[in-house]
């Protein structure tokens, strides 16, 4: 599109005056209109980062072209048959969103790892991104940052120790939990050092470590690489944008097949290449041939002969994720171990085991939260559970300084047909807030109960400090917005939460 000079100078002039000043963010909407340009106010917000961006750095930037003159439109107004105008009803625009390769996600201020590391090697590349770490936010970014999240292809997330890394932990858990292509740098907490420019407790470093270990199993038991080196993991985004199979990268997988993470790569690059159709599931058959090929026992072409459609037999009818193939590999590796046996039968024991649902047995409701801040669950939910008579699983208060998301504690949470989680006042609630923005995005049934985070807040008897208080309670206005977006029930109470788990629970028994 091509602007005739006269009008954007004088319309420039007539809102701004002279050419040497700025003109504020919120006037630029008005100033387009003059102009006669006509957008929606997230295309305007996006093309006002992306000159904020080029301030400091210089040209290298793809503006969206989303605002179009009237003339330019292919819906211009028509003439009707005797040459009048003919009104046509006005016609909403449709929004325009930039569809970037990576959103660069994770650690703000003050860490420079964009423009130090990430944009250099993305440019060189001639990879798009998007850089949501701005000098000036204003609210209108909001919308423009969300929609970048949606559409880009890859999540490179790198969360780095100087910072609490509330938000982008969850952040993290949620897109992995939604299976999308998410790449994560974790750089662990080390002792005695400032976070956030502050000294932290010996409690809050023990908090955000569980945090990280939490994300990182999460993340794995998902069947990602979690990096712990910048460079390594930009460059094993770059081969997932060339469309390479989710597996393991030679520059950043450990030699040592002992390794878990590695045991988890060489699973889901195995699980996938038997994938052909992308279904995220597989046969029985399948899982036996995965079995074969990881053992090393026979060749492809002799397994091949082996099995066919005519010998399947239930339950080995029954399809089978990601998930539960890496359960069934442990469990198989388990076995062969211990005993020789027929390698068919210790299959379909497995699956029997790990596949089998007993009704009479399941759990109707699982709650989690803090393990500090536990009166909650005394006096108010346990009493409203026995009353209601239905099944129930508290989480697992005895892992107190490792992960909340071991594999038997995942298990469990999988299983129950509603989740709830409660993040009081007196919590940081890190590693809830991760596990309940995962199972958000897995699509179960989850109840939250979320409370801030104020000045009379203590944990474990400590008061939080003002940038505490705002880390954590950024990490929570997250969760609620994820949770009004994603349609789940949220309340600031206990008692409403656990009433609405039971309802929710009643009403699926009586469909």
């Amino acid at each position: 599109m091509v602007l005739v000079p006269r009008e954007v100078f004088a319309g420039w002039i007539r809102r701004v005056g002279s050419i040497d000043r700025n003109i504020p963010p919120e006037n630029v909407p008005a100033l387009l209109s003059d102009m006669h340009i006509y957008s929606s106010p997230a295309p305007v917000g996006e093309m006002l980062q992306c000159a904020k961006e080029v301030a400091p750095r210089g040209p290298h930037i793809h503006y969206p072209s989303p605002v179009k003159k009237p003339h330019d439109r292919a819906t211009s107004r028509q003439l009707s048959k005797n040459g009048d105008d003919n009104p046509k009803r006005p016609r909403k625009m449709s929004k325009f969103y930039v569809r970037h390769d990576v959103f660069l996600g994770g650690s703000c201020n003050p860490t420079t790892w964009r423009h130090d590391i990430a944009i250099p090697f993305l440019e060189s590349r001639g990879i798009s991104y998007f850089n949501p770490q701005v000098a000036e936010w204003s609210p209108d970014l909001v919308e423009v940052e969300h929609n970048a999240k949606e559409k880009a292809s890859v999540l490179l997330y790198v969360l780095d120790r100087r910072t609490r890394n509330v938000v982008g932990i969850l952040e993290a858990a949620y897109f992995a939990g939604s299976k999308r292509n998410l790449v994560l740098v974790l750089d662990t907490y080390c002792k005695q050092e400032l976070v956030a420019g502050e000294t932290i407790s010996q409690n809050e470093y023990e908090e955000l470590l569980c945090g990280q270990a939490t994300l990182k199993d999460l993340v794995q038991h998902c069947g990602y690489v979690v990096f712990d080196r910048i460079h390594e993991a930009i460059d094993w985004t770059a081969k997932v944008l060339e469309g390479k199979p989710r597996g393991r990268c030679n520059a950043t997988i450990r030699n040592s097949m002992n390794n878990e993470e590695n045991r988890l790569q060489l699973l889901r690059e195995t699980f996938d290449a038997i994938d052909a159709n992308k279904r995220g599931e597989i046969d029985l058959s399948d899982v036996y041939m995965a079995y074969q090929i990881l053992s090393k026992k026979k060749s492809v072409e002799d397994l091949r002969k082996i099995i066919s459609p005519e010998k399947r037999s239930n339950p080995e009818h029954m399809k089978i994720d990601f998930e539960k193939f890496c359960s069934m590999m442990i469990q198989l590796k388990e076995d062969s171990e211990s005993v020789h046996r027929n390698h068919s039968e210790r299959i379909k024991r497995c699956c029997s085991r790990n596949l089998k649902v007993d009704n009479g047995s399941a759990i109707d409701i699982y709650v989690g939260g803090s393990c500090y801040d536990v009166e909650w669950k005394r006096d108010i939910a346990v009493p409203m559970l026995k009353k209601s008579g239905l099944k129930y699983q508290l989480n697992d208060c005895r892992k107190v300084q490792c992960s909340r998301a071991c594999s038997k504690e995942l298990e469990v949470m999988d299983k129950c047909k509603i989740l709830v989680f409660i993040i009081t006042a007196n919590t940081r609630g890190l590693e809830t807030m991760a596990l309940a923005s995962y199972y958000i995005g897995k699509g179960k049934q989850v109840v939250l109960c979320i409370q801030e985070v104020t000045e009379t807040s203590t944990v474990f008897e400590e008061n939080l400090s003002k940038l505490a208080r705002n880390d954590y309670n950024r990490g929570r206005v997250y969760l609620k917005d994820l949770a009004k977006r994603c349609g789940v029930t949220l309340t600031d109470n206990v008692p409403d939460a656990m009433q609405a788990a039971v309802g929710k629970t009643a009403a699926r028994a009586a469909r």
